[in-house]
């Protein structure tokens, strides 16, 4: 599994080069990139960054990008498909796609680092 990030996005996520990068899909992580109860199951994702070397373990599985690895649940690996893409459209927005099909049109980027 594999997703290419645009150069769009390429050029917001450029200071995450010290971060672990986590694609969340059913708002596991808050703000203090811990987990919380919440449930929005494969409709809600949210690409955040978090301090290295702090990823929760049911962030069990990795997709490569090319520019970091992501961090992502095993289980959710039925929402997603082998090829995909994040771009940002023209109103700004970012959305994961597949072939054929948009995943989100509304991808959150969000940054969870404790120090910035």
């Amino acid at each position: 599994m594999k997703i290419t990030f645009d150069e769009q996005i390429l050029t917001r996520l450029s200071n995450w080069s010290d971060a672990d990068l986590v694609l969340d899909f059913d708002n596991t992580l808050g703000e203090t990139g811990r987990p919380v109860e919440g449930c929005s199951i494969g409709t809600n994702y949210r690409l955040i960054a978090i301090d290295k070397d702090t990823v929760p373990d049911i962030f069990d599985i990795v997709i490569e990008s090319n520019f970091a690895p992501l961090h992502f649940k095993k289980y959710g690996e039925m929402f997603l498909e082998n090829d995909m893409t994040i771009t940002e459209n023209t109103d700004k927005r970012v959305q994961l796609k597949a072939s054929g099909e948009v995943i989100d049109s509304n991808v959150q980027i969000l940054d969870y680092r404790q120090a910035k």
